[in-house]
């Protein structure tokens, strides 16, 4: 099985009974920010593609009117948004930045064995196989949860990106693939497809892996990594799929490196970052957050912040 996490169960957060809402209309520029009262951390009950849903929402201080971009951040297989929410330190980075949070629960719910997400097909398999795929519609959920969270706060919708760890990563690489409205993604520990049917012609992408995962070989996204298991590197993927030359420049990060590929077209940016004897875990995460996170190393979370604000906006 693809483990991610066994995670514990996620932190008792009151539900808002006022936003458990079924949402298939568009976000309206002209309403949005209209319901009072939510900010800071928060669980929320959705209706998407059919299935009842929930995620962990975080809003930082700021003018509900006022339009924010959006990073929705995926869990791994048998974790949760509340502890994406742990692992990322995404809150504090929000509260300078001001980005509005969303940290969903896969098709199971949190902590599920089942598979968490539809991460298209042929994706680069984990060492024990290939990963357990979920058959619902997860692109249903991003624009419910868009809509649902625009309610509370008006959202920059040219800068909504999507990261995720593990399953989370390659439903990350997934998106990029199928989604124009999610300006950039970064993928962490993650796999994809050969991209062959992706709609979007180019997106700007930054993937993060450890050196030593033993769970999914680095060579899942890492061209200089070897047990690629028979699937191309995702980094040569998105660098032959966005336009990019074959050749990258590479810069020191703390416990590892990034590889920048050169010759990219505007808006087709790829990079992957590796770090040095790294397992299966999220790179600079909090310390207290458990074993899938590794505060050692370079934080994911910023590094993908600055990608975004450099190569998507």
């Amino acid at each position: 099985m693809l483990l991610a996490a066994c995670g514990s169960s996620p932190s008792k957060v009151d539900p808002d009974p006022d936003a458990s809402t079924a949402v298939d209309a568009p976000i309206d520029a002209r309403t949005c920010g209209l319901r009072a009262g939510a900010r800071g951390k928060s669980m929320r009950h959705i209706t998407a593609g059919g299935l009842d849903r929930t995620y962990v929402v975080y809003l930082p201080p700021g003018a509900a009117t006022t339009p924010m971009p959006l990073v929705i951040v995926h869990h791994g297989y048998t974790m949760s948004g509340q502890l994406m929410f742990d692992i990322t330190n995404y809150a504090a980075l929000a509260d300078t930045e001001h980005i509005a949070l969303a940290f969903p629960d896969g098709q199971g719910g949190p902590n599920s064995l089942g598979a968490p997400w539809n991460v298209g097909a042929n994706v680069c398999p984990s060492t024990s196989g290939p990963p357990p795929i979920a058959t619902g519609d997860d692109f249903a959920l991003l624009d419910a949860i868009k809509a649902d969270i625009a309610q509370d706060q008006c959202l920059d919708t040219d800068h909504v990106f999507v990261t995720g760890f593990s399953m989370g990563g390659y439903f990350s690489h997934h998106v990029g693939c199928m989604r124009p409205d999610i300006r950039a993604v970064a993928p962490h520990s993650g796999g994809t497809h050969d991209l062959a049917s992706c709609v979007n012609q180019r997106r700007p992408i930054i993937m993060f892996h450890g050196k030593a995962d033993a769970l999914i070989a680095p060579g899942c996204q890492d061209p200089e990594s070897f047990g690629v298991l028979g699937a191309t590197a995702a980094a040569t993927a998105w660098a032959a799929h966005n336009g990019c030359a074959t050749t990258f420049a590479t810069r020191t990060i703390q416990g590892g490196h990034c590889i920048h590929y050169e010759g990219c077209p505007a808006d087709g940016q790829v990079e992957l970052c590796m770090f040095d004897g790294m397992g299966h875990c999220w790179a600079g995460g909090a310390a207290s957050a458990g074993i899938y996170s590794c505060p050692a190393y370079e934080a994911a979370t910023q590094l993908e912040w600055q990608f975004f604000k450099t190569y998507a906006w």
